[in-house]
């Protein structure tokens, strides 16, 4: 596509604004991210995720699923209904991007004039942030490389200054996106079963919860990961799995690997975490993703 010289203007002039308009968080070398984008929108929204941004974030977190016609689009849960309108609970992974672009967003669980995202509209909403990470969550079992190789290839051409990584509970997932990216940072997340509440109460999720142990994430295992995975890769953990590991934030340094911390009992729980963490080992964590604002947290470790 050519792009002629009064585009180019337009193009500068964004970037401009976007500089002026967004700050970085200062919290003690820790990278603050907005959870699914800031919290005054409906979660993993385009307007969500553009109030992260702009706002007083290091970078933005986000879920990333397949539609059942190869679409990649922006979005948590297996079913919509929550956040996304479809008309009915739908499967995502059983449907097509007519049926996405047909959809709306909901905010707290009133129907918006919003539709849902794909992966090519929030790469144009990271373009003009250079200094910002977008941090994007393969969320469901990819059942080949294929789509990833896609993913990849979209997110790489679509945000040119390459300030994005991707990361998955899955391991699979990330084999396949090491793959495609040689290069570039992978996140592994850990699932604390003890919370599996988070994901839905019910009957069974409280019978694992209450039956699990914590997962034990010794510098053995971490070895494993880069063996696995492929450098550079870090994990991305709940506080309460930092709490049961103690060693983990010395170990991860000494072999070079991020640790990303997150909360599902929110921010306050995490802030208490990573200072009984600091207490320990003298260390903060490479991350954090909040739910809240950057500043109210990183008061808290003060």
């Amino acid at each position: 596509m050519v792009i002629t010289r009064k585009k180019n203007k337009l193009v500068a002039l964004a970037l401009l604004l976007a500089m002026m308009g967004s700050a970085q968080a200062e919290c003690l070398g820790i990278k603050v991210q907005a959870h699914r984008g800031a919290g005054n929108a409906p979660e993993n929204s385009l307007s969500a995720l553009r109030n992260a941004y702009f706002g007083n974030w290091d970078g933005v977190e986000t879920d990333l699923q397949l539609l059942g016609d190869g679409s990649w689009v922006v979005h948590h849960d297996v079913l919509t209904g929550r956040v996304v309108d479809a008309g009915s609970p739908l499967p995502v992974r059983q449907m097509n991007a007519g049926q996405w672009r047909a959809a709306s967003m909901k905010n707290r669980g009133v129907t918006t004039a919003e539709t849902p995202p794909f992966v090519t509209d929030i790469a144009d909403l990271a373009t003009p942030f250079p200094a910002k990470t977008l941090n994007a969550e393969i969320k469901d079992v990819v059942p080949s490389c294929l789509p990833i190789d896609g993913l990849v290839s979209q997110l790489r051409a679509g945000i040119r200054h390459g300030n994005w990584f991707l990361t998955s509970a899955v391991p699979n997932n990330l084999m396949c996106a090491r793959r495609a990216d040689p290069q570039g940072y992978l996140g592994l997340i850990v699932f604390d079963a003890r919370n599996a509440q988070a994901a839905g109460a019910n009957r069974v999720s409280r019978f694992i919860a209450n039956n699990a142990r914590a997962p034990k994430l010794d510098k053995p295992w971490l070895q494993r990961v880069q063996q696995q995975i492929g450098m550079p890769v870090g994990v991305h953990v709940d506080a309460r799995s930092l709490d049961a590991n103690p060693n983990l934030l010395a170990d991860a340094a000494g072999l070079n690997m991020p640790v990303f911390v997150y909360a599902v009992d929110g921010d306050s729980a995490l802030a208490a975490s990573l200072l009984r963490a600091q207490k320990r080992s003298h260390r903060w964590p490479s991350g954090v993703i909040l739910d809240g604002g950057s500043d109210a947290f990183c008061a808290m470790l003060q």
